[in-house]
């Protein structure tokens, strides 16, 4: 082959190319840029999102059973006190006389019975079984009349009956109170009580010892752990909804009756589940769908999806396959139709909208 020829058969060749190669060029020129990322699995717990209210644990209205001046109050208000503590006393002066005569007539009964069985114990005869049983009977009706005293007694105080924390005093000191008015209540704040309610699809996978946890306004980056200690028997006829009761940790009283909580109740143990992106997902009137990616094509797939997971992805129930890729960004560019350009790096503003 001459030198011209060659020359002739390689300009030849490019020109045949020119076209392929310029449509190349046109097709990469064209392609949509998208960024993808690959279907996952995750570790996903099912969670109930409720709003709830906190109540305390237990309260009570305290009182006196007595009525009479108020002697002492040992606590100020709003201050902690333990079970047992005696927070108020009355002017107990005529019961405490009752009392102190009761416990010396019972042990002058006792002392009297005491030496009667010594002497059977010398002398059998010296008394007849009458006049003993009439001795133990004295000591019996002593023991029931110093009981008596004792519980009159304690009527002129109050006492704690559980941990708590106090509210305001009603009465001060030496103002005289009336038996059963209450001088203040108590609360207990450790655990709370926070009340909500689910609806009938939840109730069959919600039981009693399941993990809840509350976040409220007032401390919105700290959560509140604790366990579901009640669900209510039967279904509330105006709402339809179940009623539910959590116990919740409160060691530092921070949680409040009255505030209002964002509950999550935590309905099954974890399990591995499909998990996307949320900026995957492409909504149509209720219909879900997301956009896979193959050999540079896009396919439109419907999908339905699970629970939220609250770290930017979200469970797929079915419509897609691990380790699809599927696109995070770009997507309101596609049709079948058309080829797309994966991107290593996250799309700019300007390529998301060109």
């Amino acid at each position: 082959m001459t030198k011209n020829s060659a020359s002739k058969t390689f300009i030849t060749t490019l020109l045949c190319l020119a076209p392929v190669l310029a449509t190349a060029n046109e097709t990469e020129a064209s392609a949509i840029p998208v960024t993808v990322e690959p279907v996952a699995t995750k570790s996903i717990t099912q969670h109930i999102e409720e709003v709830g209210k906190i109540t305390a644990h237990d309260s009570a209205n305290l009182t006196f059973s007595a009525g009479a001046k108020i002697k002492a109050i040992h606590f100020n208000d709003g201050e902690a006190v333990e079970a047992g503590t005696v927070i108020a006393e009355l002017d107990s002066t005529k019961a405490k006389a009752d009392y102190d005569k009761a416990q010396s007539s019972l042990k002058l009964a006792e002392t009297n019975l005491a030496r009667t069985l010594n002497l059977l114990a010398k002398q059998p005869d010296a008394l007849s079984p009458q006049d003993v049983d009439g001795i133990r009977e004295e000591v019996n009706l002593a023991k029931a009349d110093f009981r008596q005293k004792e519980a009159t007694l304690k009527d002129y105080t109050i006492v704690a009956p559980f941990d708590g924390r106090l509210t305001t005093f009603s009465y001060s000191v030496g103002s005289h109170i009336d038996a059963s008015t209450p001088l203040v209540s108590l609360f207990k704040l450790d655990p709370v009580k926070v009340t909500y309610s689910i609806s009938q699809e939840d109730l069959g996978k919600a039981h009693k010892g399941q993990a809840a946890s509350v976040t409220v306004s007032a401390y919105p980056n700290q959560e509140f752990t604790g366990q579901v200690n009640y669900i209510a028997p039967a279904v509330d006829d105006s709402s339809g909804r179940v009623e539910v009761n959590a116990n919740i940790n409160n060691p530092n009283l921070t949680l409040a009756p009255g505030m209002f909580a964002d509950v999550r109740h935590k309905l099954e143990v974890a399990k591995q589940q499909l998990v996307v992106p949320q900026t995957a997902i492409v909504a149509h009137n209720d219909t879900r769908y997301i956009w896979v990616i193959k050999d540079n094509k896009p396919t439109r797939k419907t999908v339905t999806l699970g629970a939220n997971t609250n770290d930017g992805y979200v469970a797929v129930n079915s419509g897609l396959n691990k380790g699809e890729l599927v696109v995070t960004a770009g997507q309101h560019k596609l049709n079948e139709n058309v080829t797309v350009k994966v991107m290593d790096q996250p799309l700019k503003e300007t390529e998301e909208d060109s």
